[in-house]
């Protein structure tokens, strides 16, 4: 996304920008615009408003060209400074003091012979912004652009979910399995995942829907749902007006729902297995009932098992993510040849 206050870069995974209000002249950066946001369960609509999976995104137009970028943050937190896929050494710190990065191409890579990183050109610079705390950006000065679409990634993946498509247990934003699976397969993400919220909001399905920017689709349904008091009556008619919206807005693109990733209860003593079993189940019906070529089921439980859990038995951590992404990856490039 191009604003018209950063000409010079784009934004990433971003709908919009309103005033922070931890930071005079800073523009804090929301996935989906307030006026969506504010039809979302409460939860939601703060999740959306946090930049999770989003990025500032530039090129400088001279090697040696210097990049300024003031950032800041609503609490303490970390923004991580990639050049196309080669990662930073180690994390920035931000907080809610604008704090003012100058960046140019690292010198090796100057010197890079071409072909190394064909996801990303890597003179695209990529500030990638965690799951919390909220961010905003001040101010971009020096000599940069917006990077062209051939030093991007061709197709875009938009995936949606709870605090397991967030990453909320991942260590980093690029270790969570949206992003595993945009690496393995060279592709961009979007990742619209609400912690602690995914309800199959319909604002959001219409959201999802009225986009024409992404390729591929995954819609995470619904450990949220499962964990909480929702029925399993409720929750199926949430998620087939979910589902329904976004795949008869795109009859021609691939749309993956994925079940229930395994948690607690199918492993506890104790646990309510029947009733995860129940959910999941409601899912293949809903896909099954639905006149859509290429909206399909992928299993959770066929993509981990809760030994690379954090402690919750609910949370994927890193070893998990791993597991997931690279077993939805291989799902979807089967599915989608």
């Amino acid at each position: 996304m191009k604003l018209s206050e950063y000409t010079s870069v784009s934004l990433h995974n971003v709908a919009e920008t309103v005033p922070a209000e931890w930071a005079a002249d800073g523009d804090r950066l929301h996935r989906l615009p307030a006026d969506v946001a504010s039809q979302l369960n409460e939860m939601a609509d703060d999740r959306v408003r946090h930049a999770t999976g989003s990025e500032l995104r530039f090129v400088p137009e001279t090697d040696d060209a210097e990049i300024e970028v003031t950032l800041s943050a609503e609490g303490p937190g970390q923004v991580r400074v990639f050049w196309g896929g080669f990662q930073p050494w180690k994390p920035t710190d931000i907080g809610p003091e604008p704090t003012t990065l100058t960046l140019s191409v690292p010198e090796r890579l100057r010197k890079l012979e071409t072909g190394v990183d064909n996801r990303f050109d890597p003179r695209v610079c990529r500030f990638l912004f965690e799951r919390t705390p909220a961010v905003a950006v001040h101010d971009v000065t020096g000599d940069c652009r917006p990077p062209d679409p051939a030093e991007l990634p061709d197709t875009r993946y938009l995936a949606y979910g709870t605090s397991i498509t967030e990453g909320a247990a991942s260590s980093a934003t690029h270790l969570n399995y949206v992003s595993r699976t945009a690496r393995a397969l060279e592709w961009d993400a979007l990742n619209f995942g609400c912690s602690g919220s995914a309800y199959a909001d319909l604002p959001m399905a219409e959201y999802i829907a009225e986009r024409d920017d992404w390729d591929v689709a995954t819609l995470a349904l619904s450990i949220n749902m499962a964990n909480q008091d929702f029925s399993v009556a409720t929750f199926e008619e949430r998620a087939e007006a979910f589902v329904r919206t976004v795949a008869d807005a795109h009859p021609d693109k691939p749309i993956a729902c994925i079940t229930l990733f395994p948690f607690y209860p199918d492993v506890i003593e104790g646990g309510d297995a029947e009733r995860a079993e129940a959910f999941r189940a409601a899912v293949r019906e809903i896909v099954a009932e639905t006149d859509h070529p290429d909206l399909f089921v992928i299993e959770g439980t066929d993509l981990t098992d809760v030994s690379g859990y954090s402690a919750d038995v609910l949370h994927p951590g890193d070893a998990g993510m791993e597991d997931i992404g690279r077993n939805l990856a291989r799902r979807l490039d089967e599915r989608i040849e």
